[in-house]
């Protein structure tokens, strides 16, 4: 009160004084990207995570230029184009001990032995995806037009692998980082010289990537909601290390909860041979597009800025769509029809669709598929867990806050006048207008349900401990439609 106690003269005082009364409205969880990857063989760097700042530039200073970790965060913060509006944070690598590049050639045969090229022409290698285009001139030999797509490679900051010295008709190609991740490189050229003939040994030898353990232990207290991996889907034990670390971050005591991603670039066959496997898996998924030249954390990268960070962000409700611009494409023959994205989901993989020259992300899911559960699996959709994850969000805002912390705990029908202390209605006040706030987002839905069957109890045992029942009711997606149309003619009559 503003009017002192002690006041005889008629007056009248107002105070004016803010007061929350919407305790336990809905606030979207920020989201936030960890990338977990290796550096360049060629670059000393040390182990702390490092936030991004807006470029990628610095990681390629950082870490080296074209490896996975600079080529992850130029999709994030490309040259041009939007870029990330959330934290994305890197969690370096070194190669393991032991660990070896993969490495690669392209070689080039002559028509007519010592006549070189017949006429001018041009072409591209795609390394990992990355274009390096050269010009060839009428007459020029063998080591002139691989002089010339050496120049190319090595002018391409981004490229991830590094050339060697040409030997004979061969240039020799080494990947710019070392472990089983390196084979990922694909090797193509299109080039239309006539009079030589270009050919390529793909990327192999690569060995021994790194554990992943040490990057994960960096993470510590802060909620990363999304983790993307440099590395190949297919190795069972660093899937269970994520596997095992994302379960723990959705444990009571964490309350932290996070999603693996991974790139992908396989057909139906070989990803869901790993996928059908992990039938109770609902930490790693995929983001594919199948056929892609593209490295595929490149993909994964991209569809999370395109869309499914992104999204989370600003709408946690809404499934996920994004088109992954800027990328390679696989060829029209070789994309999925509905029948086998309808197996791939049914086994545990995403899928994705082509929208003109361009992947357009379709079925985003987690591994999780167990028998028991049947046809519609609880934690299928990347979109429903991350609805969870706003539901886990917003009751550690009510749980956590400064005012509950030791305040003084008594019961409903307790009279109090003491201004801190706390009674399980005024809590399940909160929890109520928080169902109606969830469902405004459409988060949640039958908010009444929520609030019906929601209880707030002080602990039969414990007089300091305070049990909450919250249950709600995810709101669905639009994944199917299926409309009905009749037709007829009409017949003239009398």
């Amino acid at each position: 009160m503003g009017v002192s106690a002690a006041a005889v003269s008629r007056v009248c005082g107002v105070n004016v004084e803010y007061r929350n009364f919407n305790s336990g409205k809905a606030f979207m969880l920020p989201q936030r990207v960890a990338i977990i990857g290796q550096g360049s063989d060629d670059a000393v760097f040390g182990l702390d995570k490092f936030e991004i700042e807006g470029n990628a530039n610095e990681v390629g200073a950082r870490y080296g230029y074209g490896s996975p970790l600079h080529l992850a965060a130029l999709q994030f913060f490309p040259q041009n184009g939007k870029a990330a509006d959330f934290p994305v944070t890197v969690y370096p690598l070194k190669k393991a001990e032991q660990a070896l590049p993969a490495k690669g050639s392209i070689e080039i045969t002559e028509e007519q032995s010592g006549q070189g090229a017949k006429g001018n022409g041009a072409g591209a290698v795609y390394i990992g995806g990355v274009s390096c285009e050269f010009s060839v001139k009428k007459g020029d030999k063998i080591n002139v037009i691989l002089q010339s797509i050496k120049a190319a490679i090595d002018g391409r900051l981004n490229c991830p692998a590094k050339t060697e010295d040409i030997t004979e008709s061969k240039l020799p190609l080494v990947s710019k980082w070392s472990g089983e991740s390196s084979n990922l490189i694909t090797l193509e050229l299109d080039a239309d010289v006539p009079g030589v003939t270009f050919s390529v040994k793909k990327f192999t030898g690569g060995t021994v990537d790194p554990d992943v353990g040490q990057a994960l232990n960096k993470i510590g207290v802060v909620w990363e909601t999304f983790i993307l991996s440099c590395f190949d889907y297919k190795k069972p034990a660093r899937l269970d290390a994520y596997q095992e670390f994302g379960e723990a971050r959705w444990s009571p005591l964490e309350k932290k909860p996070v999603l693996v991603c991974h790139g992908c670039t396989d057909v139906l066959t070989d990803r869901t041979a790993v996928t059908d496997k992990r039938k109770t898996d609902a930490i790693n998924f995929l983001i594919v597009s199948v056929k892609s030249r593209e490295l595929p954390f490149v993909v994964a990268a991209r569809g999370l800025i395109n869309d499914i960070v992104s999204t989370a962000n600003s709408n946690p409700a809404q499934g996920y769509k994004g088109l992954l611009t800027g990328l390679h494409c696989g060829a029209d023959d070789e994309q999925e029809n509905y029948v086998q994205r309808t197996a791939s989901v049914n086994k545990g993989s995403s899928t994705n669709i082509k929208n003109g020259n361009i992947a357009e992300l379709n079925d985003i899911i987690t591994f999780y598929h167990p028998e028991n559960e049947g046809q519609f699996p609880s934690k299928r959709y990347v979109v429903d867990l991350v609805k969870l994850q706003n539901v886990v969000f917003n009751v550690r805002l009510i749980m956590e806050a400064d005012g509950l912390k030791g305040a003084p705990l008594v019961s409903d029908a307790t009279i109090t006048e003491n201004k801190t202390a706390v009674q399980p209605k005024t809590i399940k006040t909160s929890f109520m207008n928080l169902a109606d706030s969830l469902a405004l987002q459409a988060i949640i839905q039958e908010p009444e349900f929520s609030k019906k069957n929601m209880e707030v109890k002080i602990d039969g045992n414990n007089p300091k401990r305070v049990n909450v029942k919250f249950p709600v009711k995810l709101s669905g997606n639009v994944e199917i439609s299926d409309s009905d149309i009749y037709f007829g003619f009409y017949l003239g009559g009398n």
